[in-house]
């Protein structure tokens, strides 16, 4: 399938004159428009880019970070594979060193590595190896693009290689699928528990955030209200971003569950235990 360029609202490359407000869509074309193109890509600054895969090419429609900084740039995440992405990539990324990592390996974040050369892997181990964890899941790593550092924390209990990446500049905090707006399948809930209280504690620990992002919207704008799994279409969504007290939130009342895995329902998140 040959690459749609983006149109109208979603901005391809940025101009340096460009004037970024650190502001979101008023909503997501949720791309289930023949006429939509297969990514939508939001510039949040002139360095952040927000992708989200258009629904009516997979029902995930998945959100993908890609980064930039003076030398590297880092795309998190390559959705479902189902449209090619890689042009895209390149033609936003310009002439920086790309590099390809995820929030974890679940098929809906990896889809497309195979367009790319050398993604970082998917297990546990291979992603703390690139990075540089001495003692997964403890600690938090740096990562620099070059005049713009990462900090990177793993978080499993949805998948075991999961990771957050913190942005110091724009005090954005991508969340993957541990903290999004919809069902938070929780897998390993010692670990979830044990993620989100450190993940928390980050933020709590001088780490300002301004916006945390995940990789999924599943709720409509309804309070705790989710869409069907594998829905086409999602009317009024709920919005990607949600305010750190969010995070807050969800540690709090995953630690007050126990140690026994429940469902817990919220008005912008549902804890779902598999």
């Amino acid at each position: 399938m040959q690459h749609r360029r983006i149109v109208s609202h979603l901005s391809s490359v940025p101009a340096a004159t460009d004037n970024y407000r650190m502001t979101f869509p008023s909503h997501w074309d949720d791309g289930t428009d023949p006429s939509s193109p297969d990514h939508q890509v939001h510039w949040y600054d002139e360095r952040t880019a927000i992708i989200r895969q258009s629904l009516r090419t997979n029902f995930e429609g998945p959100f993908l970070y890609l980064l930039l900084g003076e030398e590297r740039a880092l795309l998190l995440d390559t959705g479902t594979g189902h449209v090619p992405l890689r042009p895209l990539i390149e033609e936003l990324a310009g002439e920086r060193e790309l590099v390809i990592a995820h929030t974890h390996g679940h098929g809906d974040h990896v889809g497309g590595d195979g367009e790319f050369d050398k993604p970082v892997g998917r297990s546990a181990e291979e992603v703390a190896a690139y990075f540089g964890f001495a003692d997964w899941p403890n600690g938090v790593v740096q990562f620099d693009l070059g005049g713009r550092v990462l900090d990177a924390l793993a978080i499993p209990g949805h998948h075991a290689s999961h990771l957050a990446v913190y942005d110091r500049d724009t005090r954005l905090l991508l969340s993957g699928d541990s903290l999004y707006p919809g069902r938070l399948y929780v897998f390993d809930w010692p670990a979830f528990r044990a993620s989100v209280a450190r993940l928390a504690a980050f933020v709590a620990d001088g780490n300002p955030v301004e916006w945390v992002l995940g990789a999924h919207i599943e709720l409509t704008n309804t309070p705790g209200q989710d869409y069907e799994m594998g829905d086409a279409r999602h009317p009024d969504e709920h919005e990607l971003q949600l305010h750190p007290d969010v995070l807050t939130e969800l540690a709090e009342v995953v630690a007050e569950a126990g140690e026994a895995p429940v469902r817990i329902e919220r008005d912008h998140f549902i804890v779902y235990p598999v």
